[in-house]
């Protein structure tokens, strides 16, 4: 069962499944040389740095083989670079100085104001600009706010995911819910924890690792800014709004879940697997995770995800039969209230021009309805081109297969986003996510009060933002 839960945790390794003038600075003032292939003479390789495992690295090991075989003036080679985005991040960091950095690089959503400010990357938005071909209007608009900056996108492709919730279907039946029904709020999980426990089925029913992006999108769904100036979209953030009353109730929320025994509180530590180890283990009956765990957990489920794809020294998986089902990320207000997220691809500057024009060619057949179909298909990462959705084997995918209906619950809630409200544009976003950390540590493992931790990671955020501000990035 240890080996199941290691794969399953394998969900959490790709999903996580995360300065300068944010109303104009860091815009599309570069150029984007779309048409350097033509002056190629030779096939231009293109390194991109990923981190993907698991059923996501499959799918892009073969799109990657299919773009290479459709043309001959570009070859893509993948290249890992650690098991999630913190360390590729760290990596990008360091090799800032010395401009050796991949022709393609994916990195977590949290990076957009810093990559903008970095000077590193060649903004997308230059890019569409300098191709007649390509129409940004064919992309989700959610999307193209949350990765903007001063008006312009910086990335040239996304992975969208969002948060949802897992539940075993069981578990509430055995308590007299309506698995059908599932909680769509807070205070309804509350309830049904509480019949489960009541019930006998399962001691702690809500297990929950302690994540910051889950606060962030209970902040975001329910339309409560983290910074100041709109947070972060109309201008450069330089003050925290994370102590309000939002936040203090989400706080309370989680306070009175633990000391009621109905949460088990698992560290936020990169990597961890011990929330699906409990659910593995029917010791918990409801989480909330990425939805790009779908694909993997789906694998596991079926028996068909070889070990060896997600770093594991094992011949098989042992069986398992847990009736898992996904349903929308319980809110504040109602369900599916969340922000949208996952990886982004940014094109590094540092490169020739002619790397640079692959990336973009890469790319702009990444983007392209069929492509970004199958790759929703094969990693359950979200499209983020509004016309993948009209690809009959898509649609087909959605209507007939587990992880199609699962991830529809994803799509719905990216659907319904608020434009104008996708999501914080913070400079010091690992700083900030580190003061939200360290404030559900010091609830939920160390049992300081919600006024307490929500004031202390205010004003760490708020210090972290006035540092960055400072120092340029």
């Amino acid at each position: 069962m240890k080996r199941l839960v290691a794969i399953l945790g394998a969900a959490a390794l790709f999903a996580a499944a995360c300065g300068g003038d944010s109303g104009g600075g860091s815009a599309a003032s570069a150029d984007c040389p779309v048409d350097a292939l033509d002056n190629a003479t030779t096939p231009v390789e293109l390194v991109v740095w990923e981190t993907f495992t698991g059923q996501p690295l499959r799918t892009m090991q073969q799109l990657a083989e299919e773009y290479n075989a459709s043309q001959d003036k570009v070859v893509v080679r993948l290249e890992n670079q650690g098991v999630g985005y913190e360390e590729i991040q760290r990596k990008f960091n360091t090799a800032i100085a010395s401009g050796d950095l991949g022709g393609l690089v994916v990195l977590e959503d949290t990076q957009t104001q810093f990559m903008a400010d970095s000077g590193t990357i060649v903004p997308a938005q230059a890019c569409f600009d300098a191709d007649p071909s390509a129409n940004l209007d064919d992309f989700s608009e959610t999307v193209r706010n949350f990765y903007s900056v001063g008006g312009a996108l910086q990335p040239a492709s996304s992975n969208l995911s969002t948060g949802v919730m897992y539940y075993n279907r069981d578990h509430l039946e055995e308590a007299g819910l309506d698995p059908d029904a599932p909680p769509q709020t807070l205070e309804e999980l509350k309830e049904a924890s509480i019949a489960i426990q009541a019930a006998g089925v399962t001691q702690q029913p809500f297990v929950m690792v302690l994540q910051p992006w889950f606060i962030e999108h209970w902040l975001t769904g329910a339309g409560v800014p983290i910074v100041n100036e709109n947070n972060g979209r109309e201008a450069l953030a330089t003050e925290a709004t994370f102590d309000n009353a939002t936040t203090l109730e989400v706080y309370n929320w989680l306070a009175e879940m633990n000391s009621l025994g109905l949460l088990n509180a698992v560290p936020g530590t990169e990597g961890q697997v011990d929330h699906y180890f409990a659910m593995a283990l029917q010791q918990a009956s409801i989480t909330i995770e990425t939805s790009t765990a779908i694909s993997t957990i789906n694998a596991v489920l079926e028996g068909t995800l070889d070990p060896a794809e997600v770093g594991l020294d094992a011949d098989s998986l042992p069986a398992i039969d847990i009736n898992v089902d996904v349903a929308p990320y319980p809110g504040v207000n109602a369900a599916g209230e969340v922000q949208a997220g996952g990886g982004a691809w940014y094109i590094p500057n540092t490169n020739s021009d002619e790397i640079i024009a692959a990336a973009w060619d890469f790319m702009t057949w990444f983007n392209s309805p069929a492509t970004q179909a199958n790759w929703m298909i094969g990693s359950t990462y979200n499209a983020w081109n509004d016309l993948a959705a009209n690809e009959p084997n898509l649609q087909e995918w959605e209507a007939t297969t587990r992880p199609g209906q699962w991830l529809s619950v994803a799509v719905e809630e990216i659907n319904n986003l608020n434009p104008g409200f996708p999501g914080p544009l913070i400079g010091p976003y690992t700083e900030t996510r580190t003061a939200i950390r360290q404030s559900l540590d010091q609830l939920l493992l160390a049992g300081q009060t919600p006024e307490q931790v929500v004031a202390e990671a205010d004003a760490a955020i708020t210090a972290a933002l006035e540092r960055y501000q400072q120092e340029n990035f």
